[in-house]
Order: structure tokens, then sequence, then C-alpha cells
């Protein structure tokens, strides 16, 4: 962790953030900065209420001080429902950033690749094809993505290995949204071919 500042991570109870999470409750120096976990709480799911019991659950384990932050999504943006959902995340988070903080999120390669060939589909410039970075400016402090360089697979297997738990949002299993369509239909073709 180059930057100074203390460390929140965006835990949403999914895998990749149970990943970080354990591994950075793992870290004597990020405990030192003051670690702590902001899980969203968007409503959206008829068992969004489990998913923050469970956050809190494992965030208590592992002590590690939790805020469970309930936003509203604004179902009418005209931008849909996952983007919708996303800038309410990202308001909640910069909200809880304190100047020179670093927020922690647990994008990984895989994640990567999905928004790159998303941005690449909307015709987006060099600076949308840039994809996601490591680090960048955020609220009051930074957004790191300390994982980015690793296939969603070594996650899987450090939380086996670890024996995590971790929440599967059923919504992932849908092709509705764009990003789910290219992570259950195109890019296992691409890896195939």
């Amino acid at each position: 962790m180059p930057r100074e500042g203390a460390v929140l991570v965006g835990y949403s109870g999914g895998l990749d953030s149970a990943v970080l999470l354990h591994l950075l409750a793992s870290d004597a120096q990020a405990r030192r900065r003051g670690l702590r976990a902001i899980h969203v709480h968007h409503g959206l799911h008829a068992d969004a209420d489990a998913w923050a019991r469970h956050c809190a659950d494992t965030c208590a384990a592992l002590g590690v001080p939790l805020e469970v932050v309930r936003v509203a999504v604004d179902r009418d943006s005209g931008d849909g429902l996952e983007a919708a959902a996303r800038d309410a995340r990202h308001a909640a988070f910069a909200a809880a950033l304190g100047p020179g903080e670093v927020l922690a999120l647990g994008h990984h390669l895989d994640d990567q690749a999905e928004t790159f060939l998303l941005r690449a589909l909307r015709a987006s410039g060099v600076d949308g094809l840039s994809a996601m970075r490591p680090w960048r400016r955020f609220g009051r402090g930074w957004l790191w993505r300390p994982l980015l360089a690793l296939p969603r697979q070594v996650l899987l297997d450090h939380a086996r290995a670890h024996r995590l738990a971790w929440i599967d949002d059923p919504s992932n299993a849908s092709d509705v949204h764009d990003r789910n369509y290219l992570r259950r239909q195109v890019l296992p073709l691409l890896r195939a071919r």
C-alpha cells in the first residue's frame, strides 16, 4: 500500500470483496492505518437484508468495523438499473471516504477484460479503452484496486483454501445486463478460441 491514509474496503459480501477483505484483515499495516469496511445496501433483492447481516457477521469475526449504508437507486435515471446502482454505490463510497483515505475495491483481471470489451462495444475513446486503473483519485481520497492483475480463478482458489464464505448474487446468473452477457456468453467463447 504505497499511499498513506486509512483503508476502506468496499464489501458486497461477494467472492471478490470477501477475498480482498480477508487479505487486508490479515495485513498488519492495513490494520494500523485504520482498516474498515462499507457495505452498500441497494435494497434491490429480497435477500439484501440477509446479505448485510452476512457482511456484518464476517466483519465482526475479523474484527473489522463495518458501516452499512442504505441507498435509493434511481430506477428512472434512463441509464439502466446497473448504472443507477453503481452511481448510488459510488456516491455512498465517496461520502464515507475521509480526506486522503483509500477506498479498496476487489476488481480483478476478468472484470478488467469485461470493462474493456464493454467500452469497445460502446466505441469509447482512448481513455475509455484504458479500462480500469489500479489507482485513481476518488472523492476526497483514492480508489485502489489491488487485485486488478489477478484472474478470478486465483481469488476463487484463495477463498476455497481459506474456507471463506461469500454471497452469490443470483442476478449474476442472468444475461439481461450487458456485463453478465459478456461474462457468461462471450468471454467463454474467446477463451476457448
